[in-house]
């Protein structure tokens, strides 16, 4: 099992849109891939046919299906989990979970039948911004995940827009994140979206070779706009294929981080 975490240090950046894209090729690759939707927009959810509460909200309210859909995939499977997805109720939540002993004991049995529900190959995460390892959300959710697949590799991508304010931001959020106590896994790709046409990349390259050298990625990622990624009005099946995304599930897949893709 490889866990594949993405993370952005604000919205809009573009982080859900990789994850979900990750997610695809690596199932049309031929893997089981589960993706658990973990962030208060449930883009993900949303786009595989989920409209019931988030897991959470759903252990909280008593009711409603198992937020859950699986969708065949080339020779593969994406299972998709909205774990959350509600708007910023997961807060609230969070609290009446954790000050109910028995309801959170519930929750974890649940979740443990889902992550062993299939042999799964990956699992790709997408975080709410801002998201750390030490957030009360991420401690409990991957200590269930490691009692599942204890033996799993962890890796996180960074994702930035191309603007130089959110690069600064997000490479300062990378070293609260690698920073931290409670980190688990190492980070691998630091991707930079929606590059304008016509923009010298020389400047985007240097930002990799920073990243790299002083916050430890293992490679980086070069995307340009790509106008159909925000006119899908379809289901997953009419997610466009990204040939960057697609090279990133490729490396994944083997174990490597190329140094630079673009």
């Amino acid at each position: 099992m490889f866990r594949i975490s993405i993370h952005g240090a604000k919205g809009g950046v573009g982080k859900s849109t990789i994850a979900l894209g990750l997610a695809r090729e690596l199932a049309l690759n031929g893997r089981e891939v589960l993706f658990i939707d973990r962030d208060i927009l449930g883009f993900a959810s949303f786009l595989a046919g989920i409209r019931e509460y988030g897991l959470l909200a759903k252990a909280v309210e008593g009711r409603g299906p198992l937020p859950l859909r699986e969708i065949r995939m080339g020779r593969g499977t994406l299972t998709v989990l909205k774990l959350f997805g509600d708007g910023m109720r997961f807060k609230s939540d969070m609290a009446v979970i954790q000050a109910d002993p028995a309801l959170r004991a519930e929750l974890e049995v649940t979740y443990r039948e889902i992550l062993g529900k299939r042999s799964y190959h990956f699992a790709v995460v997408d975080n709410l911004p801002l998201v750390t390892p030490s957030d009360d959300v991420v401690r409990h959710e991957l200590e269930v995940f490691r009692a599942v697949y204890p033996s799993s590799q962890i890796t996180r991508i960074f994702v930035s827009d191309s603007s130089r304010f959110c690069i600064n931001d997000t490479m300062n959020y990378v070293r609260v994140v690698e920073s931290s106590p409670d980190k688990v896994g190492f980070p691998g790709f630091f991707v930079i979206n929606m590059i304008p046409p016509f923009r010298d990349q020389e400047e985007y390259l240097r930002v990799l070779r920073e990243a790299k050298e002083g916050l430890g990625t293992k490679g980086g990622v070069l995307i340009p706009f790509l106008e159909q990624l925000f006119q899908i009005k379809g289901g997953l099946e009419s997610f466009p294929t990204v040939p960057q995304i697609r090279r990133m599930a490729l490396n994944l897949e083997n174990g490597t981080f190329e140094e630079f893709i673009n």
